[in-house]
Order: structure tokens, then C-alpha cells, then sequence
């Protein structure tokens, strides 16, 4: 009897660690996938914004000389 609770209990805690395990991995590369989707939003995000600024100074630019020439 003692011998059998042994076994049970080593088969529990084998079971729960593999359990425990493919969570982990796999809360691991949900994590990481959100990180990429996040990161390459935030990436864009940055580059329209400096493309605004970059078309504005040329805009300016691109008046300034109208202005001049007129």
C-alpha cells in the first residue's frame, strides 16, 4: 500500500510538471510573439511620425523658395 502511494504520488508530480512546463513554453512564446507585434507598432509609429516631420521641413522648404523666387 505504501509502495502504490509512492507511485501515485511520483505520477502526480511527474504529470504536473509537464503540465507546468508546456504552460511556461508556451506562455513564453505568446509573450515574445506579442513583444515582436508590439514592438514592430511601435517601430512604424516612430517612422510615420518622423516621416511627418521630415515632410513638413520640406514642405517649408520647398514655400520658402516659392516665396523667394515670386
Amino acid at each position: 500500500m505504501n509502495r502504490d502511494k509512492k507511485n501515485d504520488i511520483a505520477t502526480i508530480a511527474i504529470v504536473g510538471s509537464l503540465i507546468l512546463t508546456v504552460i511556461l513554453v508556451a506562455g513564453t512564446v505568446w509573450m515574445g510573439s506579442r513583444a515582436k507585434r508590439d514592438t514592430e507598432e511601435a517601430v512604424r509609429s516612430v517612422s510615420l511620425l518622423y516621416l511627418d516631420e521630415l515632410a513638413g521641413r520640406r514642405e517649408q522648404v520647398v514655400g520658402d523658395n516659392l516665396r523667394e523666387k515670386i
